[in-house]
C-alpha cells in the first residue's frame, strides 16, 4: 500500500457542516497558505494509480510529498525524481506512516472498515479536512434515470457507504470523491486496452446487448485535480462529488473510436451475457465495465471547486494506442477464453434459429462459423 506525504494547501473560507450538509450557490473563494497532505494508496486496481497522479498534481503547485507504498510499482521512480519522498509502509500499521503532522488526509486506501479504520481513528481530531475516495459504484442502479447525481440513492450493503457512516457519526471534517471508470498511463486495470486487445489482433469485439450503455471514462489526470482543488476549501467539508468526464460514451462508440485510431474497421459482435451463459445483473465475465448505464454527473464540482475537466477521451485515444504499443502489449499472449466461448454459444443460438440448412441466411452466421472453426 503506498501512503503519499504531500505538503498541500491551508485555506480560509466558509464553513460547511457533514453529511447534510447545504450546498454552496457558489464557489467559495479562498487564500492558499502551503500545509502538509498524506495520501494514503491502494496498491491494486483501478484507483491505484490516483496517488501517483495526485502526489504529481500538489508537487507541481509548489508542496512537497512523501509516498509510502506497499508493493513495488516503477513508475514510482519517475515520481520520486520530480521531488516526492518514497518509503514503504501499511495503511493499517500507523508505526510506518510518515512522521509529522498533517493538516489534510487522502484516503484512496481502501473500501471496507477493515482497510479505512485505523486510518480515521489515527487522525480524528489531529487534521482540518480528511478526504475519502469512495465510488460511483456504491450509487444503485435507476433503469429510469441512469445519470448518477450526487445524492441519489446509494446501496446500503456498500463497504464505501459503512466507511462514510462511519466518517460521520466520527464527526470527520470529510469530503467524499466518487469516481467512474478512469484511463490513462500506469493503470492497474484494463479500460480502452481491453477493446485496443481484439482490434489489434482483428478479432471480432464482444459487446453485451445493445452496446448503446453509456458509461463516463475519465483521465487519471483530470481525476487528481479534482481531488487537489478540495485542498483547504471548508465549503467542500461534507459534501459527496462525483468524479468523472462531462462526456459521456457507448460501449459501440468505445469500440469505434479505438478502431479508428487504429486504422481498421470494427467487427463489433452484440450478444446477451445471460443467452450465453457468463453474466446476468449487470455483469458481464470477461468485459472490463458493467452492461448497464454508468455515468454521471461532475457539475457539482464545477460549481463548489471551480474544477474543469482537460481531457476528452475521443481526443486521448490516439495516445493511448501508442501507448499500449510501446509497452509491447501487441506482442504479448492474451487470455480470449471467454471469447471464443460466447463466439461459440452465439454460433449455436445462430444456428438453432437459422433452422434446417438455412444458417447462412443470417448474416452473422459465416463470420461466427469461421470463428467457430478457429476456436475449437
Amino acid at each position: 500500500m503506498k501512503l503519499h506525504s504531500v505538503s498541500s494547501a491551508s485555506v480560509s473560507g466558509r464553513k460547511a457542516g457533514f453529511a447534510q450538509a447545504p450546498r454552496p450557490s457558489r464557489r467559495t473563494t479562498v487564500q492558499v497558505n502551503a500545509a502538509n497532505a498524506l495520501i494514503v494508496n491502494t496498491k491494486g486496481g483501478g484507483h491505484s494509480f490516483i496517488g501517483m497522479y495526485l502526489a504529481k498534481e500538489l508537487t507541481s503547485k509548489g508542496h512537497k510529498a512523501k509516498l509510502v507504498k506497499k508493493a513495488p510499482y516503477s513508475a514510482y521512480a519517475d515520481l520520486a525524481q520530480s521531488g516526492v519522498d518514497i518509503c514503504w509502509g501499511s495503511p493499517t500499521d500507523p508505526s510506518t506512516w510518515p512522521k509529522g503532522d498533517f493538516q489534510v488526509v487522502y484516503d484512496n486506501n481502501g473500501k471496507d472498515m477493515d482497510s479505512c479504520k485505523t486510518l480515521i481513528d489515527a487522525f480524528k481530531g489531529k487534521v482540518e479536512h480528511y478526504v475519502f475516495v469512495g465510488s460511483a459504484g456504491a450509487y444503485k442502479a435507476d433503469s429510469i434515470e441512469p445519470q448518477h447525481m450526487e445524492g441519489d440513492t446509494r446501496k446500503a450493503s456498500a463497504g464505501h457507504v459503512t466507511v462514510e457512516n462511519y466518517l460521520v457519526e466520527q464527526g470527520m471534517p470529510y469530503t467524499v470523491f466518487q469516481p467512474l471508470y478512469i484511463y490513462g498511463p500506469n493503470t492497474g486495470k484494463d479500460c480502452e486496452q481491453w477493446f485496443v486487445d481484439r482490434i489489434i489482433r482483428d478479432r471480432p469485439v464482444p459487446i453485451p446487448q445493445p452496446g448503446i450503455q453509456m458509461t463516463t471514462l475519465t483521465h487519471v489526470e483530470d481525476v487528481a485535480s479534482m481531488l487537489a482543488a478540495v485542498v483547504g476549501n471548508k465549503a467542500a467539508i461534507g459534501q459527496h462529488y462525483n468524479v468523472c468526464s462531462d462526456r459521456a460514451i457507448t460501449f459501440v462508440g468505445i469500440t469505434k473510436a479505438v478502431s479508428k485510431a487504429l486504422g481498421k474497421d470494427p467487427n463489433i459482435l452484440l450478444y446477451s451475457p445471460e443467452e450465453v451463459g457468463t453474466g446476468k445483473s449487470g455483469k458481464a465475465e470477461g468485459f472490463p465495465f458493467r452492461t448497464i448505464h454508468f455515468f454521471a454527473n461532475s457539475d457539482k464540482a464545477k460549481r463548489d471547486l471551480g474544477w474543469k475537466p482537460k481531457h476528452v477521451f475521443l481526443s486521448d485515444v490516439a495516445d493511448l494506442v501508442a501507448d499500449y504499443k510501446k509497452l509491447g502489449r501487441e506482442s504479448k499472449e492474451i487470455d480470449f477464453t471467454t471469447d471464443d466461448k460466447i463466439l461459440r454459444a452465439k454460433l449455436a443460438l445462430c444456428t438453432a434459429v437459422a433452422g434446417d440448412g438455412a444458417t447462412h441466411s443470417l448474416p452473422c452466421v459465416p463470420l461466427l462459423l469461421e470463428i467457430g472453426a478457429q476456436s475449437s
